[in-house]
């Protein structure tokens, strides 16, 4: 069975928002670090909007996925 590939730009915004939310959970409650890291998501994709006409909901995606799989699995 071959696993399917992501493209290096998701895989990026995937790893980013595991750390983000990791380092955020060190501080305050795991609900709080999800918010920063939907934020930070958000935020990203509004600079991609505005500097290269590019928002992408799929980037937007990848970078909250860690955030919510961690949560599930804390939870």
């Amino acid at each position: 069975m071959k696993l399917p590939l992501v493209p290096l730009d998701k895989a990026n915004h995937f790893i980013y928002g595991f750390f983000i939310y990791t380092i955020s959970a060190l501080f305050i409650s795991n609900e709080l670090a999800f918010g920063i890291v939907c934020l930070f998501a958000l935020g990203k994709e509004i600079k991609d909007q505005i500097v290269y006409e590019g928002f992408d909901i799929f980037d937007l995606f990848f970078t909250i996925l860690p955030a919510i799989i961690m949560i599930i699995i804390l939870n």
